[in-house]
Formats: structure tokens, sequence, C-alpha cells
């Protein structure tokens, strides 16, 4: 019988030994691990040590495609303001991978009657290797700045799916066959071949989430009895997966920022328990066919319905008993510690005042530069619908409009029919290089100042008319082109919601009854409210600011503030000012 040597769990592809199992069976086995064991690669991370991936993971990685991602930014452009932050979405994708195989392998030693299979934890592997594929250039900066400004639907998600069904189908399909070719070459008991529906599996699981709370089962890759490793990778229910673990300690680390959140506790006490749903009643969901029960021991009264209720009753039935990853009761303070974590990290970092403004600038260029300059004769923005245009398109691009004598084999200007056309596009270059020589030289845009606003309080559109009315009551008002805003969302990763009303947990004496636990029996002093809205205002000016704009903006901002009863405004040198004079 195949055996691993303390740290040496993670070869156990091959292996997953049962009483009675022949000889042969045995001998099978004890070769697959050794087939592993020799094509296997170890690599050396910053933040889990020696992690070793399994040789068709390598055959993922040695790709064109998967290469791509040593030159997009994990943080996009936070390293040219925390200078330690210029990791790559390459190295947070090995993380999320080797997480991702280590919790179902830990899962399946702590409840061995799951039907978890090698041929799972290797999906899940691959999930988590490919779920970054389709990343854009400055990642959030594409994503979230970039395509909304154009108006062209775009989710990393869904690029990652393309993405990978690119790579498989490219060439004849040689990375599928190079895959097969591995795993017959590893020989490992029962699992001979990938099926499609383990190609299905992997897809689905780093496609956008769709809803498994309720309703019929929407997946083809693994039926319901497994739909709990649909929340490993990413988690749309309550957003605790392998890849949230690994971005905080990674982020962290390189941003030089101390958190106090610990996955390795998740792992001793993840569990999977069959579980209702999250709406409703403990009786109604107990109704349904779960064995959910109450954080407490009080036994709480039938539900009263109405016709007003009509809906949410409707709603409840609709709930379905799924199998979901659950952790220990005393575990629930330190899942709060990640989603605080989660937010403080956007507070301090990934929204920081001057990464943003540096991201809207880099938008500005890439929106100039849209139209001029070609991969594989797409624009920019098209190439999210041609997966080997996709493939060139890196944060490199920045230096291919800096400096574009070295892109003339990596990219092409577009030529025009006419002189004039031709003049424009040159035209849109040069500003887009102006924007990114302002960027290199520090001449950044100008920010003004922020307040924040308790979430679902603040409707842009009708901030941004009312703030303008106050910038218009100045004799010479400054043109809304000069005037930039940012609506920085701060919350735990559920909106405005407690994220933990989502999680399941249990009791030690208790492993197999999942429990709902309550923010007092958590602790007394949890917020009350988990988001909130930072406005904040940047005025477009680069050099000395002549025509005193600024002032005029600040001046606007600060009484808007005023008329919404809103918090002093942060970062006004008015208001320093007053101060400092004992006048406010």
């Amino acid at each position: 019988m195949a055996t691993s040597s303390p740290g040496e769990d993670f070869i156990d592809f091959g292996g997953h030994p049962q009483e009675g199992t022949s000889a042969d069976t045995d001998r099978q086995r004890s070769t697959s691990a050794n087939n592993i064991f020799m094509n296997r690669k170890i690599f050396q991370d910053p933040i889990h040590g020696p992690i070793e991936i399994h040789p068709v993971c390598i055959r993922i990685i040695d790709t064109p495609q998967f290469q791509r991602l040593r030159h997009i930014k994990q943080l996009d452009t936070c390293y040219l303001v925390y200078p330690g932050a210029s990791h790559n979405r390459f190295e947070h994708s090995l993380g999320v991978c080797y997480l991702a195989g280590k919790l179902l392998k830990t899962i399946r030693e702590q409840q061995p009657d799951e039907p978890i299979t090698d041929r799972d934890i290797l999906c899940l592997e691959i999930a988590g290797l490919c779920h970054d594929l389709g990343q854009g250039p400055f990642s959030h900066v594409f994503e979230k700045r970039f395509m909304p400004k154009l108006g062209k639907p775009f989710k990393h998600e869904e690029m990652a799916r393309k993405m990978l069904e690119f790579m498989l189908e490219d060439e004849n399909e040689k990375l599928k066959g190079d895959i097969q070719t591995i795993i017959r070459n590893c020989n490992i008991p029962g699992f001979e071949q990938f099926e499609e529906r383990d190609f299905t599996f992997i897809k689905e699981m780093i496609d956008v989430p769709k809803d498994i709370e309720r309703g019929p089962w929407p997946y083809h890759g693994r039926d319901e009895d497994k739909s709990f490793m649909y929340e490993i990778v990413a988690n749309k229910r309550n957003g605790v997966d392998v890849d949230k673990w690994d971005y905080l300690a990674r982020d962290s680390y390189m941003l030089g920022i101390k958190i106090n959140f610990d996955y390795n506790r998740c792992f001793a006490t993840a569990r999977v328990l069959k579980v209702n749903g999250i709406n409703g009643s403990d009786e109604t969901e107990r109704a349904h066919g779960g064995n959910e029960s109450s954080g407490t021991n009080q036994t709480r009264a039938p539900p009263q319905s109405s016709e007003s209720d009509e809906s949410t009753i409707q709603a409840r039935q609709e709930i379905v008993a799924r199998k979901q990853i659950c952790y220990r009761e005393k575990e629930a303070q330190g899942l709060y510690d990640m989603f605080y974590t989660r937010m403080t990290l956007h507070r301090q970092a990934y929204q920081h005042k001057t990464h943003s403004v540096i991201g809207m600038m880099i938008c500005e260029a890439l929106m100039a530069a849209n139209e001029s300059i070609r991969f594989e004769g797409k624009k920019i923005s098209d190439t999210v619908d041609d997966m080997k245009a996709y493939t060139q398109l890196t944060d490199d691009i920045i230096l291919l409009i800096l400096y574009p004598s070295i892109g003339n084999v990596a990219f092409q200007t577009e030529r025009f029919g006419n002189a004039q056309e031709n003049s424009s596009s040159r035209s849109r270059l040069d500003d887009a290089r102006k924007i990114l020589n302002d960027i290199m030289n520090r001449r950044l845009y100008k920010f003004v100042s922020q307040t924040q606003v308790e979430k679902g309080k603040l409707k842009v559109d009708d901030f941004k008319e009312e703030f303008m009315q106050f910038v218009r009551r100045e004799g010479e008002p400054v043109e809304e082109s000069f005037i930039e805003y940012d609506i920085v969302d701060l919350d735990y990763g559920m909106e405005g919601k407690d994220p933990m009303e989502k999680v399941r947990f249990y009791r030690k004496d208790e492993i197999n009854t999942p429990i709902k636990l309550k923010k007092y029996q958590v602790s007394y002093v949890l917020p009350a409210t988990f988001a909130e809205h930072l406005v904040r205002i940047y005025c477009k000016v680069t050099g000395p600011d002549q025509d005193t704009r600024i002032n005029k903006i600040e001046k606007a901002f600060n009484e808007w503030c005023n008329m919404k009863g809103l918090p002093p405004p942060k970062g006004s040198r008015r208001r320093q000012l007053e101060e400092q004079r004992g006048t406010r």
C-alpha cells in the first residue's frame, strides 16, 4: 500500500486506500503515486512555502495564456503607491490551486464517507489555477473602469471560462490531448482519462457563480451531492473561499500590512454538512428536509403568516437542502476577522486615494489609445471577443503606448484610409502618451476632499447634479470636465449585509448538526452596519493650479456636505487651516 511521509501528503493523488483493496490495486496506487511524484514540480511560495503542483497543472501553466498572468499585476496600480505590491496574478493563481486541493483533501481525510475522488481534487486544483485567466490589463481598472465607460459588458469570470475553452480547443485540441496522456501515464486507479463532464465542471467553477441556495440544481459537471465543491474556489453564498484566503495573506504580506486572520484554522475545522438554506425561520427550513437548528436551545414559536408575506413564503418554499462547508462555532470570530481584514485592505490599499486616481488616468490613456492600437486586428476593447488577441493584452500595453518602437511585432497602429484620419489616430495616441508620461513623472490629478455616506443613502446621479449646482454658484465656475468623482463602496463583501448570516457552524458535541449563530452569540462588540460609501472629489489638474480650480471645487464640496448633514470632509486644506486658526 502506498504511503507518504509526514509533510508529503500532498502527493496523494493516486491513493486514498480503503480496507479490503486487492494487492494489484495497491501496487497500482503505488505506481501512480510514484509517477506523479516524478513528474510533479515544487514551487517555493513566499506565503505557503513549498507547494507541489500536479503534472496536469504544470502542462496548463506552460501555455502562453497562463504565462500571460506573469504580466498582470495582482493589485493593478497599487505598486505605484505601495512599492512592494508588485506581485502578479501568476503567483496568486498558484496559491489558489494549492489551497483548493488542500481543502478538499483535508475534508476527505476528516470525512471519509464523503464521495470525494482523486478526479474531484484535480478538477478543483485546475479551477483554482485557471480562475483568473480572464483578467484584463491592470485587472480592476480594465473591468471596473475601462469597459463600463465603453458600455461593454465584461466579467473576468466569464472571460476565464472563454479563455480555458480556447486553450482546450486551440491547435486541434493539443492541450486536451496532452492532459489525457498525462492522466493515463499517472495510472490513477479509476481515473484513466478526463471526461467531458470534468472539463464542464472546471469551466462551471471558474465562470460567474450561479445561485445554488434554492431552485433546481443548475450545474452539469457534478451532481447535487457535491454542491459544496462549487463554493471552494469562489463562494457566492457567503464569500468564504480559498481565493480570498490566498489574496488576503498574499496582498497583506506584499503591502506590508499586518493582519490577524489565519486561514489555517479554517482548514482544521472545515466540515461538509447538509444545510437547508439561509432564509426564513428554523422551523420553515427544517420542514424542507434539512437538519439545521438554531444556535440557541430555546424553542421558537411557529412563524406567523399573513397575506402580505406571500412572496416571502414562496421564496422559503424554493429553499433546497444542499451540502455546504461549515466551521466549528469557535471560529466565528475568526471569520468576522476575515471579512474585516478584507474591508481594511480595501480602505488602506485597494481603494487608496492615490491608487484610485492613477487608475483613473490609466483608464483615460486606454480610452485614448483604444481605436489606434490593434492586437490581431482588434482594437483594445474588442480583444475580449478574440482570445488569441486577448492573450497578447497585458499591463505591458502602457509600454507599447509610451514607446511604440518596441511594439512593432506585438501590435499594430491602425492606419486609416486618409491623411486626416491618420492624423487623428496619432493625436489620440499622443494624448494617451501624455497621460502616461504624467503618471511616470508623478504629475497626478489632485485629490480635493472626501466624506463618508451611509450605504444606500447616496444616489450617484443626484449627487453629481446637486454638487454641480454648488460649483455653478461661483462667479467663474469650474468646468465639469476638470472634475472627477469616485464613489467607493466599503463593505464586508456582501454589500450592506452581514456575511455571517450565510455561514453555518457546528458544535464540538454535535458535529453533524449545522447551526446558525446570531451576532450576540459571537460577540457584543461586532459592527451594527457592514457598509458605507466614500465620496471623493478630484481635480483634473496636473500642474500648478493657476485658476484656483481646486479651491472652488473644495468650497462647493464643503457646502454640499453641510447641506446633507454629512461629516466634515477629510483631506480638505481649507478645513485644516480653519482648525489651525481655531475657527472651527
